[in-house]
C-alpha cells in the first residue's frame, strides 16, 4: 500500500491542503500519515531558581502541545468525513524537532511515497512565495513533494503540465506523474520551451518520447520562449487552467528563478498552482 506524509501546522492553508491529500490517497489506493512537529524552547539549567523543575517544565510544555494535538486531529477526521473520505486511512504522529528533519526520518522509516504540504512561509521572496518548511523539505529529501498553496481549490485533477527538456533524467518523473494521471484521470501535457533550440533536434526527442510513452494521454507542447522560460511557463499554465504542474528540481538556480521570480503571473501562478517538485535522478 503507497503512502503518502502530510506535515501540518493545522492552520486553514494546511487544511486546505488536506484535500488534495485526501483525494489523492484515494485514488492511488494510499494511507496518509498525519505528522505534527514541535519544538521544544532552550531553557538554561544554570538559571536561578530550581534546575530540577526543568524536566517538570519541559513535560507540561509537550503535554500542552500534545492536548493541542489531540483537538486538531479530530478536527481533521472530521474533514475528511465531510468530503466522503472517511475511508481514507489516517495514521498520526506527533514528534518533536524541526519539520524538515523530522520528515525526512519518517519518509525513509515509513517509506512514503509523496509528500503534500500547504505552502506559506515567514520571511524572504521565496520562502514567502512557497514556504520557509516547504523549501526546506524539498531541499533534504528526493521523493516527490506536492506544494499547494493558498488560494489553490481541490475540484478534481483533470489536466496537468510536466515541463522538461527530454532528457534520460526527466523520465522517471514523468512516469511518476503518469501514475498518479492514470488514478485520477487527468491528462498531460508534456511542455517544452524552445530556448536556443536546434528545432528539428527537439521535433526528433518528441517523435522518441511518442513512441516510448505510445497508450499514455500525453500532449506534447513546444513553446517559443516569451522574456524568459518560467514566464513562458506560466503564461501557459494560467491561460489553459492547469490543476498541478511537475517540475524537475534540475539545480538550485532553475529551481529558485521557477519559483522566485517576480513576474506578475508568477506570482498569480503560485498562489493558485500546487507544484509537484521532483528530483532529478543520478
Amino acid at each position: 500500500m503507497r503512502a503518502i506524509l502530510f506535515p501540518t501546522d493545522f492552520s486553514e492553508i494546511a487544511n486546505n491542503a488536506f484535500l488534495y491529500a485526501l483525494h489523492i490517497a484515494k485514488s492511488i489506493d494510499a494511507k496518509i500519515y498525519v505528522l505534527y512537529t514541535y519544538l521544544e524552547p532552550v531553557l538554561s539549567a544554570t538559571h536561578g531558581g530550581q534546575p530540577e523543575l526543568l524536566g517538570e517544565v519541559y513535560q507540561t510544555i509537550e503535554l500542552n502541545q500534545f492536548e493541542v494535538y489531540k483537538k486538531k486531529t479530530q478536527n481533521l477526521r472530521n474533514l475528511a468525513a465531510e468530503v466522503g473520505m472517511q475511508e481514507v486511512e489516517l495514521v498520526f504522529l506527533f514528534e518533536e524537532g524541526p519539520v524538515a528533519s523530522v520528515v525526512k526520518n519518517i519518509v525513509d522509516r515509513e517509506k512514503i511515497h509523496i509528500v503534500v504540504m500547504g505552502t506559506h512561509g515567514e520571511s524572504g521572496f521565496l520562502s514567502k512565495l512557497i514556504g520557509t518548511n516547504t523549501v526546506s523539505v524539498i531541499k533534504s529529501i528526493q521523493n516527490p513533494v506536492l506544494a499547494v498553496p493558498p488560494h489553490a481549490k481541490y475540484q478534481g485533477i483533470k489536466r496537468t503540465v510536466f515541463t522538461t527538456l527530454f532528457r534520460e533524467k526527466d523520465k522517471p518523473a514523468l512516469k511518476e506523474m503518469l501514475v498518479m494521471a492514470r488514478a485520477v484521470g487527468a491528462k498531460i501535457d508534456c511542455l517544452h520551451v524552445l530556448h536556443n533550440d536546434k528545432v528539428p533536434d527537439v521535433l526528433l526527442n518528441t517523435e522518441a518520447w511518442q513512441n516510448e510513452f505510445p497508450d499514455d494521454d500525453i500532449n506534447y507542447i513546444l513553446l517559443d520562449e516569451v522574456e524568459s522560460i518560467e514566464n513562458t511557463i506560466a503564461n501557459y499554465i494560467l491561460e489553459n487552467n492547469i490543476d498541478i504542474l511537475g517540475v524537475v528540481k534540475r539545480n538550485r538556480n532553475f529551481f529558485d528563478r521557477l519559483f522566485g521570480s517576480s513576474v506578475s503571473n508568477n506570482l498569480a501562478l503560485h498562489s493558485k498552482v500546487p507544484i509537484l517538485v521532483f528530483h532529478e535522478e543520478k
